[in-house]
């Protein structure tokens, strides 16, 4: 024992001086190891920073006093985890129906009486906006809160940053989020909860920060909204068509336990308990937890994760083998002495691996100790930017791992250069000679069957659409494709015999110096075959949505509407809104867009207009199905519109069906549409999805008619004459009713929002300068029709970008340490009369054989992965009853670039940055 510990204390006085001596190649390793190292310290400060566990949920839910928070769910019993934030739970029922569940009254009432006697409820509710708020003459999309902040055992939710706190009915304070867009103390806000409420007038009297506080307006409760109008709704409330949160916090001395959680969920709510999370329940009492749905539902991701970081290691692990292999020949004379003085063939190897895992470790060290603050400096960036970061939480454990990880992953790439050092021929290290000895035929050989293995594996997991199994299958292919590039360099070798002489000399260095080269091979094809396979996929991805697109209207075309609920200031600003456009725009003509009124004429009454499918076409749970969901009969077969359902206008997804008389679709369709003009002023729906139209001709029209509260008046089934598109023509993809149909329905309409032509095609600053000011001053938003644009192009040239660097890096690596063993070589041949071009015809010729061999084989295999991942989609598709599937589609150009362009570019890089003058040195002593 005390002789191993003084060799390996020797070992590593010995790495730590050939480190020193040997500085640029050190550092060379040391770059490579520490930069991922670098980038995972940061991103885990960031990340752990940015995950909260339970007491971060019970300080950004409770604040510093108060002893839970209670959430409305549905009504039915539920199970909880005791950690619970919302949303970890189950429920144990069928959720009850809107007429049998509790009003806020009676639910508050009810869970009243299972807290503690001494505590009492403090209410909290959120609602959306929904662009009902406006500041001078801009619409604003916020969240309008009901709280009172100052009430005793809430401290520490809402912070008063200036001014003060709301007083009475009709002042407000605003989150510091929208102060920064401009809103003060002093300043008036008019506000309307719902399209039947009047207008008030809100004061602001000061701004206030939280540590989860977004864009909102706080008011007192009871001020923002009628106390008796609400309706409770699935997980939510509901007033006047918007739907926001309820939450109930519990302040008092008592704290909430674990048993009256549970009788709180058996009135169907969730419960978060300060006392709860700091003294958790025994397992034997918890039903359900955290864990229940953490690895096991996310065990694909963990797993494709596990293989992804695995192949990073092994990208790093062969950006670094060249330098590595080429520190162990150079000290072969050194490592030959140490044979002749004693030393065993396992000493050589500990030597080796020691000296680079020395580096690999102190690199790692350094990186994770700068990688601390650029994470800390990532929070506050993430902070400024409006995300929510309730602490800095730096992990010693994770930046020990990493660094443990920097270490062993510059031993694992020493492994072969070690292995070589052990099997040292100590004679012809100590005379200088080199020799060259080919690959053992078993290492291809292995490599080729791991490659087919791996690709059976991924085409299996592919057909059965296993994330998780066609990931591993292509990791699997892509280390068998890394053990054969030995092999690959060699026959390239002996396929050169007729090759110029840089290019023959540049493929036998290669050859006969692979523990150099390979890795670099090795390195450009995992490269780019990783690249290759993203850009086949984002290629397949990019035409399928082009596919899959469907215009709202032909090219050139401004279509305007309302978004999200309209209430009678945003239905009423139409005229307004066509002033700007007209100001903005180059509008010829403009046309409006009816839909169904949402409040009919005849009392409070709310109308739903619904196209019913023919009951052998309707999916599970649509309106009059036989087919009840979840019925095994449901689960199968289900038509690809069920999945794939069409929208009648593309900006106007929430209005509603179209109601015309040609003009409108005149101007969508650029006039192509003669026919379907014909058949509205015919008093003919016109549809494109034949689907709808049932055996008599006819479309059959569900009109549905409700009050305020939810409540059912009415439904009725009116039957209308129908046609479908002419094939050809560029028609709405969806249902359009003519105006005449209206009084066959029985309902009003409503202008919704309006299209126009233009005179020419205008520009995208002029587009977004007519939207800024139609949702600033009419609430209303525009969309220019521009064709489909890819969203990928970024992405594309970013992996393209990412493909050249990572080549690149593994070239120029293997080129410099080859220039630098072959001076020699170069100097005998400049003694026989080589011109001073010919180093710098060598190193163009190296750089083009490595990213040449990594690049082609690279393409050909990234090709091969992308067409299993899209295969996988297509699968998937296919099941789920989809109309556009996907296919395999090439990016030609990118694939180009990737294979023969970054050669090209390593191999022009070479020839210019290679100096054509060297001095003379000797053949030995090198």
């Amino acid at each position: 024992m005390r002789q191993r510990i003084v060799f390996w204390r020797a070992a590593l006085r010995i790495a730590r001086r050939d480190a020193w001596r040997n500085k640029g190649r050190s550092a060379l390793i040391a770059l490579m190891i520490a930069l991922p190292v670098l980038v995972m310290a940061s991103v885990s400060v960031l990340y752990r920073s940015d995950v909260r566990d339970p007491q971060d949920n019970v300080r950004v839910a409770l604040g510093v006093q108060a002893q839970a928070r209670i959430a409305y769910v549905d009504g039915t019993p539920i199970v909880q985890s005791p950690t619970d934030n919302g949303t970890q739970y189950v429920s144990e029922g069928t959720v009850g129906s809107a007429a049998a569940a509790p009003t806020p009254e009676e639910f508050e009432a009810e869970v009243g009486a299972l807290i503690p006697a001494r505590d009492r409820l403090v209410r909290d509710r959120t609602f959306d906006s929904n662009r009902n708020l406006r500041w001078q003459d801009r619409f604003l999309a916020l969240k309008v809160r009901e709280f009172d902040y100052t009430a005793s055992g809430v401290k520490g939710l809402v912070e008063q940053e200036s001014g003060r706190a709301p007083e009475e009915p009709g002042e407000v304070v605003v989150s510091d989020a929208v102060a920064d867009t401009g809103v003060k103390a002093g300043d008036e806000l008019v506000y309307r909860p719902s399209a039947h409420d009047p207008e008030q007038r809100l004061k602001v009297v000061g701004v206030v920060s939280g540590l989860d506080l977004d864009r909102q307006v706080i008011g007192l409760p009871g001020s923002l909204f009628p106390e008796d109008a609400f309706a409770t709704q699935n997980s939510f409330i509901s007033y006047g068509g918007a739907f926001g949160e309820s939450r109930l916090l519990v302040v008092g001395p008592d704290p909430v336990t674990w048993d009256a959680v549970l009788d709180i969920n058996q009135r169907g709510a969730t419960v978060l308990s300060r006392h709860v999370v700091e003294n958790p329940p025994p397992s034997s009492q918890v039903a359900f937890n955290d864990d229940d749905y953490g690895l096991g539902q996310n065990g694909d991701a963990v797993g494709i994760a596990a293989v992804a970081v695995g192949l990073i290691l092994l990208q790093i692990a062969l950006l670094a083998g060249p330098a590595i292999a080429v520190g162990a020949r150079r000290n072969q004379r050194t490592l030959a002495l140490m044979v002749a003085a004693g030393a065993e063939p396992k000493h050589l190897r500990t030597l080796v691996l020691a000296t680079n895992g020395l580096i690999g470790l102190v690199s790692s060290a350094v990186a994770a100790a700068v990688g601390v603050p650029i994470g800390i400096g990532l929070v506050e960036v993430a902070r400024a930017f409006g995300t929510t970061v309730v602490r800095v939480d730096i992990r010693l454990t994770d930046l020990a791992v990493l660094v443990a990880v920097g270490g062993l992953t510059a031993a694992g790439a020493s492994l072969f250069p070690a292995r070589q050092a052990a099997r040292l021929d100590v004679v012809a290290a100590l005379t200088g000679r080199r020799g060259y000895h080919p690959p053992a035929l078993r290492v291809p050989v292995a490599g080729l069957l791991i490659t087919l293995a791996g690709a059976a594996l991924a085409v299996f997991g592919s057909s059965r659409r296993w994330a998780f199994v066609t990931v591993l299958g292509l990791g699997v292919a892509e280390v068998g494709m890394v053990l054969a590039s030995g092999a690959v360099v060699a026959l390239a070798a002996r396929l050169a015999v007729r090759s110029p002489f840089t290019i023959r000399f540049a493929l036998r260095d290669a050859a006969r110096q692979r523990s150099r080269t390979a890795p670099a091979v090795a390195a450009v094809l995992a490269a780019i075959a990783g690249g290759s396979a993203a850009l086949v996929y984002v290629a397949a991805q990019d035409d399928h949505d082009r596919r899959d697109y469907r215009a709202t209207a032909v090219e050139g075309v401004l279509t305007v509407g309302a978004s999200g609920y309209a209430v009678d200031e945003v239905i009423g600003s139409m005229d307004r809104a066509e002033a700007i456009v007209r100001d903005e725009l180059p509008v010829k003509t403009v046309q409006p867009l009816r839909t169904p009124a949402w409040s009919q004429p005849d009392g409070e009454v709310e109308v739903e207009v619904q196209e019913l499918r023919p009951p052998d076409r309707r999916c599970p749970g649509e309106e009059g199905t036989v087919l009840e969901p979840g019925a095994p009969e449901a689960e199968e077969g289900w038509p690809g519109a069920c999945y794939y359902g069409r929208n009648p206008v593309g900006t106007l997804d929430s209005a509603g069906s179209i109601f015309d008389d040609g003009s409108a679709l005149r101007i969508l369709t650029g006039g192509r549409a003669a026919s379907d003009e014909a058949a509205l002023r015919a008093g003919s729906v016109v549809t494109n999805r034949p689907e709808l139209i049932w055996p008599d001709g006819r479309v059959h029209v569900l009109v549905h008619r409700y009050d305020q509260d939810g409540n059912d008046l009415s439904r009725e089934v009116i039957p209308l004459k129908a046609v479908r598109s002419a094939p050809g023509q560029l028609s709405l993809d969806g249902i359009v009713y003519p105006v005449t149909a209206a009084e066959e329905l029985g309902i009003s309409l409503q202008d919704i929002g309006f299209v126009a032509d233009m005179s020419r095609m205008p520009t995208k600053d002029e587009e977004e300068a007519a939207n800024d000011l139609l949702l600033a001053r009419t609430g209303l938003e525009g969309t220019v029709e521009r064709g489909y644009t890819s969203q990928y192009a970024l992405g594309q040239l970013a992996l393209l970008i990412a493909c050249a660097v990572i080549s690149l890096v593994g070239t120029f690596t293997a080129v410099g340490l080859a220039a630098a063993e072959a001076r020699a070589d170069v100097a005998t041949l400049a003694a026989v009369g080589a011109g001073p071009g010919v180093r710098r015809r060598l190193a163009a010729a190296q750089a083009g054989v490595i990213s040449g061999l990594g690049g082609i084989l690279g393409v050909l295999s990234g090709i091969l992965a992308g067409w299993i991942l899209v295969r996988m989609q297509q699968d998937w598709a296919v099941e789920y009853g989809g109309e556009n599937l996907w296919r395999l589609a090439l990016p030609g150009w990118y694939l180009l670039a990737v294979a023969v362009g970054i050669p090209l570019l390593a191999t022009t890089i070479a020839f210019a940055a290679t100096r054509s003058r060297l001095t003379m040195v000797r053949r030995l002593g090198q």
